[in-house]
C-alpha cells in the first residue's frame, strides 16, 4: 500500500507538471490532464461514485486558481494580453462559469460531452483551414454575439473542469486576435472561470454526505496541495515556450490539443 501512495503520489506530480506546462504554453488551465488524472485518483481511494466526476472537476477548478494566475502574469509581461477584451468579456465568462458549477450537479455528463467534442473538433477544423495560420481572424462576430458565446465557454468550461482556452482561443482567434495574443488573453479567462467556478462547486457540494476530509463541498484540498506546487512551477515555463514558437507552430500545436480533447470527449462516451 505505501508504494502504490509513493507511486500516486509521483503521478500527481507529473500530472501537476504538465497541466502546468500546458497552461502556460496553450493559454488552458490544464484541466484536460488533471480531470481524469484526479478522477482516477478517487477511484483508487474508492470514493463513492457520485463523488468522483464531480470532485475531479471541481478539484481541477481548484488548481487552475492558482496555476491560471501565474500562466496569465506570465503571458501580461510579455505584452501578449488584450486588456480590452478582457474587460469586455471578463465578466460574462465569470457569469457563465458560476452557473455552470451550480448547474454540474443536475446534468447529464453525456450531452455535454457530445456538444464539447463537437466544439473543439470544428474549431480545430477552422485553425487547420485557416489560410493564415496563427494570424488574426477576420472579426467577422459582432460584439453582442462574443459576449453571448463568452458566458457559454464560461459555462461549460467549468462543467467539464477545464480553464476555458479549448473554447476561448479559436473564438478570440476568429474575434480579430492572432493565436499569441489570443492564448495570452485565453489564460486570464482561465482564472474568470476557475475563481467563481472553484466557490461555486464549493457551495453546491458543501451539504452531501460522504465527502472525504479536508474537503470543501466538492473540491479535495489534500489533491489542490499535492498538484499545485509542480504546476505553478511550471507555468511560467511554458508561457515562456509559447513566445518562442512561430504563430503557425503555436497554431498548429493548439489545433492538434483541440483534436485530442475532443477525440477523447468523444470516446469517453462509449468507453
Amino acid at each position: 500500500m505505501e508504494a502504490e501512495l509513493i507511486v500516486l503520489a509521483l503521478v500527481l506530480l507529473v500530472a501537476g507538471f504538465l497541466s502546468g506546462i500546458v497552461a502556460g504554453l496553450l493559454g488552458v488551465g490544464g484541466g484536460m490532464i488533471l480531470v481524469p488524472v484526479l478522477f482516477q485518483t478517487f477511484i483508487f481511494f474508492d470514493l463513492p461514485l457520485h463523488l468522483q466526476i464531480h470532485m475531479a472537476v471541481a478539484t481541477s477548478m481548484a488548481i487552475i486558481c492558482f496555476t491560471g494566475s501565474l500562466s496569465a502574469r506570465s503571458h501580461f509581461k510579455r505584452g501578449s494580453v488584450d486588456m480590452e477584451v478582457v474587460k469586455s468579456w471578463g465578466g460574462f465568462i465569470a457569469f457563465g462559469a458560476l452557473v455552470g458549477a451550480v448547474a454540474a450537479r443536475y446534468i447529464a455528463p453525456a450531452g455535454l460531452k457530445i456538444i464539447f467534442a463537437a466544439l473543439t473538433l470544428s474549431m480545430a477544423a477552422r485553425m487547420l483551414l485557416n489560410k493564415n495560420p496563427g494570424e488574426a481572424g477576420a472579426a467577422r462576430i459582432s460584439l453582442f454575439v462574443q459576449k453571448t458565446l463568452a458566458s457559454w465557454v464560461g459555462f461549460f468550461s467549468a462543467l467539464m473542469g477545464i480553464g476555458g482556452g479549448t473554447l476561448s482561443v479559436p473564438l478570440l482567434n476568429a474575434s480579430g486576435r492572432d493565436v499569441l495574443r489570443a492564448v495570452g488573453t485565453s489564460s486570464v479567462f482561465g482564472v474568470f472561470i476557475a475563481v467563481p467556478a472553484a466557490l461555486g462547486f464549493m457551495a453546491g457540494g458543501w451539504s452531501l454526505p460522504d465527502l472525504p476530509p479536508l474537503s470543501i463541498g466538492y473540491v479535495n484540498l489534500v489533491a489542490v496541495s499535492a498538484i499545485i506546487p509542480a504546476s505553478m512551477l511550471a507555468a511560467p515555463l511554458g508561457a515562456r515556450l509559447a513566445h518562442r514558437l512561430s504563430k503557425k507552430t503555436l497554431n498548429g500545436i493548439f489545433a492538434g490539443f483541440l483534436i485530442v480533447a475532443g477525440t477523447r470527449m468523444l470516446l469517453a462516451i462509449f468507453i
